[in-house]
């Protein structure tokens, strides 16, 4: 079910005015559409609580409104919630001291949280041009270890000495260490991207040696590892296996390939030496390796992401925004709940007007999706839309009253019809209904219509080396079937789109085109580099650096072009009316296609816009959602 609405009435507030022609328009202050928060990317850990009780679970979470070090434990029910000087945490470990190490994400910082005084210390690395901590490792003799980006390079804090060092980057021209473990002999396994390396690094002697197999490295990632005996245990993407090496030869031992209708492994803490736990990703089924014996079994589906395995029974695991605590012996969820007050917001990633008067939109990497009721002015965060991890990248609202949504990762499709009760499933009934993933190695979307010929379409991007080129797709949600063309701009990608009862209007690569799909063919194209686009009153308006253009279909060219009072608008919205609306940092412009005139009417920017029924602006800024009237 979708989290509750709330009621904002006499909650709207005036922030600013913007002065047009001697009028004052007045922006409101809508509200946070998604207090919903991250820990898709981050790794639990269990350590004693504050009041001396051992195995608390810890975990920190990523907001774009700072982000904090929280944790629970079950029997008792204390809890902990630490905020970090950063917008989150991703790498999680208890060291030999007893105290947490959390690994900041902008700022790259390390952090040291104390269970026994509650102290939270500010341990530096940003000064080594670090902006994440991707994982932490610890070792036995008292060092943390850090992968960080974007200088792919490994940081090392002696907690004995309290001294933090640099051991510089691990594979040249790389940004991403994506990840990494300490061995049973103390050498540090370096997971790295976007094109794959898995470096051994010894930190006394700084000596390294990349042991990825070459007929790996066409992959983009190592990441995810975990060391388990004299084993370690290595995912790769996009292959989607795990590697097993013997880390006293360094030599690949074994290979798991992922579960069918799964995409990757990831690695759940806990087990016996040479006995890890995986769980799949995206449909968080938890499993235990055999490696001696090269045997996979499986011991519960769905659960989610599975982070620590204690005594071969007990499962602690976040689902979306729950903690859950999993009995593998009795089969049953022992608890769920949420970790923390639902406070810190997430940046609005998309945003869309639709025909039953309402709005509708995504935040930043966590699937979830919000509606807002101008009618009884209700902010309502749905939920989460599908498995995957990432966030919704583009929105279409659909004539047929459907909203239309494509994720990043795996460039993976869905659609929500908000007449039926919210109940996402990959199910013919699901609502959001889970279609599936475009394939090709595309990994974002950038554009998504419903056209007229009934089939969803979808301009796509490649990322992390995953593909040489960008797609446009036609996607039939009635059968499944699916076709991509590669090569119909520079590059391959549609990166805006819209579509009118006979054609599709594309622009990526420097170029804009008009898509025939009873025909599958260009019909009109021209060089012109498009940062948005709109089809209003029987033509298409467009955003072209400093102009804007006007096409019309039904003479086939562009029969306009002039000045752009704030240069190129990032996102344009049609009004009933049939203004064209358009936003970027610098404020909001209205655009009359007829009269070629275009006029800002706010100073006030932002990177998201959209219109109501009634003809009110919307627009995004942050994690906030505003209203111009």
């Amino acid at each position: 079910m979708p989290t509750a609405g709330y009621a904002l009435a006499g909650c709207i507030l005036a922030l600013s005015c913007a002065t047009l022609e001697g009028q004052v328009r007045q922006s409101e202050l809508v509200g946070v559409p998604i207090k919903a928060v991250v820990y898709g990317n981050s790794h639990g850990a269990l350590a004693p609580s504050p009041d001396g009780r051992e195995g608390m679970f810890y975990i920190p979470y990523y907001s774009t409104t700072g982000g904090a070090l929280v944790g629970y434990h079950a029997d008792s029910g204390e809890q902990v919630k630490v905020q970090l000087g950063s917008a989150g945490g991703y790498g999680c470990v208890r060291g030999a001291d007893g105290a947490l190490y959390v690994g900041g994400i902008s700022p790259g910082d390390l952090y040291r949280y104390d269970p026994q005084t509650s102290e939270l210390r500010n341990l530096g690395g940003s000064q080594f041009g670090v902006q994440y901590l991707w994982d932490l490792a610890a070792s036995a003799d008292g060092k943390v270890y850090g992968a960080c980006y974007p200088t792919c390079s490994v940081i090392e804090y002696n907690t004995a000495t309290e001294e933090l060092r640099d051991l510089g980057p691990m594979s040249e021209g790389e940004q991403y260490a994506r990840s990494l473990c300490v061995d049973s002999r103390g050498r540090v396994w370096v997971g790295v991207g976007t094109h794959a390396h898995l470096v051994v690094l010894d930190p006394e002697t700084g000596e390294r040696r990349d042991v990825l197999p070459e007929d790996r490295k066409d992959n983009s990632c190592c990441y995810d590892l975990q060391a388990s005996g004299r084993y370690v245990l290595v995912s790769i993407l996009y292959d989607g296996e795990v590697l097993v090496f013997d880390a006293e030869t360094e030599r690949l031992v074994g290979v798991i390939p992922p579960p069918s209708d799964s995409l990757a492994w990831m690695n759940a803490r806990g087990g016996a030496p040479g006995r890890p736990y995986l769980y799949s990703t995206p449909g968080g089924d938890l499993y235990q390796y055999d490696i001696a014996a090269g045997e996979l079994s499986l011991l519960a589906a769905g659960l989610g992401q599975c982070e620590q395995v204690v005594d071969d029974r007990l499962v602690h695991g976040i689902s979306d925004q729950d903690y859950f605590l999993y009995d593998l012996q009795t089969r049953e969820v022992l608890e769920r709940r949420a970790l923390a007050e639902a406070e810190d917001g997430m940046e609005i990633f998309t945003l869309t007007g639709a025909p039953d008067g309402n709005l509708y939109g995504s935040t930043y990497i966590n699937q979830h999706i919000f509606e807002y009721r101008p009618e009884g002015n209700r902010l309502t965060d749905l939920g989460k839309c599908i498995r995957l991890g990432g966030q919704v990248d583009s929105i279409h609202a659909g004539r047929d009253g459907r909203i239309y949504l494509g994720s990043y990762v795996h460039a993976a499709l869905s659609v929500y019809d908000p007449r039926r009760p919210w109940s996402p499933s990959r199910e013919p009934d699901g609502n959001p209904r889970e279609l599936g993933t475009v394939g090709h190695g595309q990994y974002r979307t950038q554009a998504i219509v419903l056209g007229p010929d009934g089939c969803i379409w979808v301009g796509t991007i490649p990322s992390y080396n995953s593909a040489p080129t960008g797609a446009l797709t036609r996607w039939n949600p009635a059968t499944g079937e699916h076709r991509s063309w590669l090569d119909l701009v520079p590059g391959g990608a549609v990166s805006r789109m819209v579509a009118d009862d006979r054609y599709l209007f594309c622009a990526g690569g420097g170029r804009f085109f008009v898509w025939d799909p009873s025909r599958e063919a260009k019909v009109y194209e021209e060089e012109r580099s498009v940062s948005g686009l709109a089809s209003a009153q029987g033509v298409v308006v467009g955003s072209s650096g400093d102009e804007v253009f006007v096409f019309d279909p039904q003479e086939m060219r562009t029969v306009a072009a002039f000045p752009a009072p704030l240069g190129a608008m990032d996102r344009l919205a049609v009004a009933p009316s049939g203004l064209v609306y358009g936003i970027n940092g610098k404020g909001i412009v209205e655009i009359d296609a007829s009269s070629q005139a275009a006029r800002r009417v706010s100073t006030e920017g932002g990177q998201q816009i959209a219109v109501d029924t009634r003809g009110d602006l919307y627009f995004a800024r942050g994690a906030a959602l505003y209203r111009l009237r």
